[in-house]
């Protein structure tokens, strides 16, 4: 949206204007006209949405900036939403004159609250192009790694409640918001994000990966200059793309041995089953086609091997391109009830390097290798000291992408030793090995969290 603070005003205008006066007014009928033209360039894009999160409003995913000019109208907003119960609202469909008039006049109703407005909505056959999303408004977290730590296990929280089948498809905007959260914290945050990437739990290994897999695939969307409404479709895919894993038997999705020809035909139906999840999550239009289609695809090659067989596309979409290459990252580098020792991340990423052009995009490939360094966050690493240290940055100059930002955990002896931070890219010390932590029963991300 060119002037988020204009739109502000005009909403704000045109709400009180339709508590005043009728809808054959002047002034209503040039107030709606601006502002449903305003919408309807969002909706070109995609989705239009307004919503609120610890006291900042979020226009079409884009954080407003508060300034002296515009507090009072964000005020003025974030109090109405406060007094509806809700935590803002979407836009799928384009709408009338007479559409808007009638939302506006819901919103102006005093004492209405989420669910009556659902109602009115419905009753007024409205739902389908009109939702109201739940508050989440929590208390501001001033502290920028607490606030990043809330924003991942917040979404984490998200995915469990998706794939709490059948109660997932209730969740649709708190989806779209989640998104949106992950992707303004990536834009201001993305180091301390990434990092957070380093967390595995493999008792819940599909929340924990899917967050993960969204955090890295938004990453790579963002450098690759992907639209805002393109990135919403992207990190909904991400997050849901192994949602299909829910509905298959636990017994063989956990199973910690090697599973037999029919269990690999059960495991590999789960594109197709989380596609059936999420047309009822999100349902199925031109504007959920991208996350249906990089769900069904995220498990297929770049060389148009792997599954589901029946896909005959010739071109695999950027979605699922992307998703790809993070969910095998993910996958490989995360200890499971199989593998206890899962790879080290720079083992994974020389797996992904020399399966550019097959299994993967080469040019994906490139930025995600750019994205995550030589030794990713996370990485245990050997010093030619013989000190034992943990990535947990990378360097501004790529020259010296060789030499990231280590915290020095264990001396030459591998025993503890009081931490140290170290820059080695301003450091004599140089990396001589890498390693996976959990090899020695190391958890990165007790040095993230």
């Amino acid at each position: 949206m060119n002037r988020p603070d204009s739109f502000i005003m005009l909403f704000l205008s045109t709400l009180k204007s339709v508590s005043l006066y009728n809808e054959d007014h002047p002034l209503i009928k040039k107030n709606i006209e601006r502002l449903l033209d305003s919408i309807d360039s969002e909706l070109d894009q995609g989705e239009f949405s307004m919503v609120m999160k610890n006291w900042y409003i979020y226009l079409g995913g884009e954080r407003i900036r508060i300034n002296a000019l515009n507090f009072q109208h964000l005020k003025s907003i974030m109090q109405l939403f406060e007094r509806r119960d809700i935590g803002g609202f979407s836009i799928k469909k384009k709408l009338t004159e007479n559409m808007l008039i009638d939302f506006l006049r819901i919103l102006n109703i005093d004492g209405l609250k989420k669910e009556q407005i659902e109602e009115k909505l419905r009753d007024m056959k409205l739902d389908e192009s009109i939702s109201v999303m739940p508050i989440i408004k929590k208390g501001e977290i001033v502290d920028p790694k607490q606030r990043v730590k809330s924003v991942y296990f917040e979404t984490i929280d998200l995915v469990k409640k998706i794939s709490a089948i059948p109660e997932g498809h209730k969740l649709r905007s708190r989806l779209s918001v989640g998104v949106y959260y992950l992707i303004d914290t990536l834009k201001t945050s993305e180091s301390l994000l990434l990092g957070l990437t380093v967390v595995k739990n493999y008792d819940k290994y599909l929340y924990n990966h899917s967050v993960n897999v969204a955090i890295m695939s938004l990453s790579v969307g963002v450098r690759l200059g992907l639209k805002t409404s393109e990135l919403l479709s992207l990190g909904q895919a991400a997050l849901l793309h192994d949602i299909g894993m829910a509905s298959l038997p636990k017994d063989i999705v956990s199973k910690p041995s090697v599973l037999s020809p029919e269990e690999w035909d059960i495991i590999r139906t789960h594109p197709i089953k989380g596609v059936e999840i999420i047309s009822q999550i999100i349902g199925v239009t031109e504007d959920t086609a991208n996350v249906i289609i990089g769900t069904l695809e995220h498990q297929r090659n770049y060389d148009k091997t792997g599954y589901p067989e029946f896909l005959k596309m010739d071109q695999q979409s950027i979605h699922a391109r992307v998703i790809r290459i993070a969910d095998f990252y993910d996958a490989v580098t995360t200890p499971r009830v199989y593998s206890p020792v899962p790879m080290s991340s720079s083992e994974a990423l020389r797996h992904i390097i020399s399966g550019s052009g097959k299994m993967f995009d080469p040019i994906l490939v490139k930025y995600f290798v750019n994205l995550l360094g030589i030794y990713p966050m996370g990485t245990l690493v050997i010093l030619n000291t013989g000190e034992w240290a943990i990535v947990i940055g990378q360097p501004k100059d790529k020259k010296t992408i060789d030499r990231p930002l280590v915290l020095v955990i264990r001396d030459s002896s591998g025993n503890e030793k009081e931490t140290e931070m170290l820059d080695l890219s301003h450091s004599e010390k140089f990396i001589i090995k890498a390693e996976s932590p959990w090899k020695f029963g190391i958890d990165p991300s007790q040095y993230f969290i």
